[in-house]
């Protein structure tokens, strides 16, 4: 009678090295990941500060240049500018038309 030879995954050395091996590379992307996540998650936060910084400085800007057009566009600075071209605007302004009751 012949002996059928059966061969159990395990069986050859082989296989064991391989599945071993198999077995580190998983173990050590299960340790590696928290560590890879946690650096983009850092790095996230960075990019957000420099954001919020930049949102600041960006908003001091408006703010500043919005008060340069209040000033420029002040009653004062408009008939200083006006008596220098010479357009004459600094006298009392007359009426035109009466509004109301005849």
């Amino acid at each position: 009678m012949s002996e059928s030879v059966k061969k159990s995954l395990f069986n050859s050395n082989r296989t064991i090295v391989w599945v071993f091996v198999g077995a580190v590379l998983v173990a050590g992307l299960l340790l590696i990941l928290p560590l890879y996540m946690q650096n983009c998650l850092t790095k996230l936060y960075s990019k957000s500060n420099e954001l919020t910084y930049e949102i600041g400085q960006l908003q001091r800007q408006r703010t500043l240049q919005e008060l340069e057009i209040n000033k420029l566009s002040s009653l004062e600075n408009l008939a200083g500018f006006a008596d220098s071209v010479g357009l004459d605007l600094n006298g009392v302004p007359t009426k035109v038309r009466i509004t109301g009751a005849p």
